[in-house]
């Protein structure tokens, strides 16, 4: 492959117009660019930006004068033969392992190219962009106003490939480590809905009322994110819908009305109904307005976490706090961590703090409250579990983060807001194991050359009104039953079982 490139100053223009809301001059976004020639006189030039995602602006000179498919345009950047050139101007002396650079059509494939406006663009730079797919490789857009937007190394969820979202969880067969009641009946999994080797997705489906339950694995998102349209939650389910269904599956409303943080593991509702998703909206909403009604169904949320206990006297002043609740303050509009306090912040009005309540209804396990972590005992079993639960990268795991004990607790969210498990645990000072924005450490995953990182947070129990339609078909209503289900092991289930048995 012949060409020749350009390494000129690297441009900062974008970089600039990120933080500016003024428009700018959009012949300044391309000064310093580097360029590629290819053999019939085309030009190609890109931008690099800063970014964790290696982003990097291409486009065609339109000085030129010919027509080049997006498909080119993205190979010139991201192919063998001309990777060296994005690399000057994204990668500056680091090295990045060659794997983890896709090629042009994964990054199609993965919705991590998107194409904007330069106009629209220097008048401003929330702009809307067109994500592109494999599909739109051969269009040729015109270059004279038209720019590639190219995340280079996009985020990766590789937890979605060990999954199968067309069949069923094994856990329904086993010992009801999984169940599915509704109205009061236990739902039994279709033959033909059996999985093979990788555990299956679904818990629940109701084609009928409109909605699925899945258990969601850890360590993915349940939509798509600026760089990857292929490995969240929604992506995964549908093209699964559509491999079981055919290709002219009809999944014009897919949507999750309840969503979960990538971390997060556990029962996920599904809408394939835009009816369900109305309802269960309202739902929420009921219990949300009035948490302490007993008489309200709503949706009730329990959540099953592994917290780090620091001192042992921590574990006595936790079981006191059960079936209390439990109440912080935070700033949601504030960066991660966000801070938890106790007392609403008073002469703050530029701050809208907002309550968080939550109660804890269940402390550890059957037969012990708490498990030993700390390695100080030289005790192989407490050993073992450390490096079980933070991975076997740290000596002593449990030490460097200061824990002695992990426990076990069920919590149930009183109120809605963003980290609020998270950070309500934390300003308690026992944060969830795995949670390195809140003191947990770094729970790292690894299967098949990929890595990816985990909470102990798990959705282990999800209960709403039994939804019903109405005489006219055309909405969907509460009935005096309920839909229940229950996930009764998470992914340290088997590392409390193995200390338990060697105690």
């Amino acid at each position: 492959m012949t060409g020749r490139y350009s390494n000129k100053k690297r441009s900062e223009s974008f970089d600039i117009k990120r933080n500016r809301s003024q428009s700018i001059d959009k012949t300044s976004l391309w000064k310093g660019a580097l360029t590629k020639k290819l053999d019939n006189n085309v030009i190609i030039q890109m931008v690099g930006m800063e970014s964790a995602n290696h982003t990097v602006y291409a486009r065609v000179d339109p000085d030129c004068g010919q027509s080049v498919t997006l498909g080119k345009v993205i190979e010139v950047m991201v192919d063998e033969g001309w990777r060296h050139a994005v690399k000057d101007i994204l990668e500056k002396g680091l090295h990045v392992e060659n794997e983890t650079y896709p090629s042009a059509a994964e990054l199609l494939k993965l919705g991590a190219v998107w194409l904007l406006n330069e106009t629209d663009y220097c008048a401003d730079h929330n702009a809307h962009a067109r994500r592109l797919c494999q599909s739109d490789e051969m269009e040729t857009p015109d270059w004279k106003d038209m720019t590639l937007r190219v995340h280079y190394v996009p985020e990766r969820f590789f937890v979605a490939y060990e999954v199968d979202w067309t069949n069923y969880c094994k856990g329904l067969l086993l010992d009801g480590c999984t169940s599915a009641y509704i109205g009061g009946v236990k739902q039994h999994v279709p033959m033909l809905g059996l999985p093979d080797k990788k555990d299956g997705a679904l818990v629940y489906e109701d084609n009928d009322v409109g909605y699925v339950v899945l258990n969601k694995p850890g360590g993915m998102p349940t939509n798509s994110t600026k760089t990857n349209h292929a490995e969240d939650v929604l992506s995964m389910y549908s093209a699964a819908l559509k491999e079981r269904h055919g290709v002219e599956t009809d999944t014009k409303h897919l949507s999750i009305p309840i969503r979960a943080e990538t971390e997060m593991h556990g029962l996920l509702l599904v809408s394939t109904k835009k009816e369900f998703c109305s309802y269960i909206n309202e739902q929420f909403s009921a219990r949300n307005s009035n948490p302490a009604a007993d008489n309200i169904i709503g949706v009730t949320k329990t959540y099953r976490c592994l917290v780090c206990i620091k001192n042992p006297s921590d574990i006595d002043r936790i079981e006191k706090l059960m079936n209390r609740d439990l109440t912080h303050w935070v700033n949601v509009k504030s960066p991660c961590p966000k801070k938890f306090v106790r007392s609403k912040p008073i002469n703050t009005p530029n701050i809208d703090w907002q309550k968080c309540v939550m109660r804890i209804t269940n402390v550890g396990d059957e037969k012990f409250r708490a498990a030993c972590v700390a390695s100080k005992y030289n005790d192989t079993n407490d050993s073992t579990l450390a490096h079980r639960l933070w991975g076997p990268q740290m000596e002593r795991p449990a030490e460097d983060l200061g824990v002695s004990y992990v426990m076990q607790i069920d919590v149930q969210l009183l109120t809605a807001k963003p980290h609020q498990i998270r950070g309500q645990l934390a300003a308690m000072g026992c944060p969830i194991v795995g949670d390195y924005a809140y003191g947990g450490g770094s729970c790292e995953m690894r299967i098949h050359h990929h890595m990816w990182q985990r909470m102990a947070v798990q959705l282990c129990h999800l209960e709403f009104a039994m939804p019903e339609w109405n005489a006219e078909k055309t909405a969907l209503i509460p009935s005096d039953k309920k839909c229940a289900f229950h996930l009764n092991t998470a992914w340290w289930t088997d590392y409390l079982y193995d200390y338990e048995m060697h105690l």
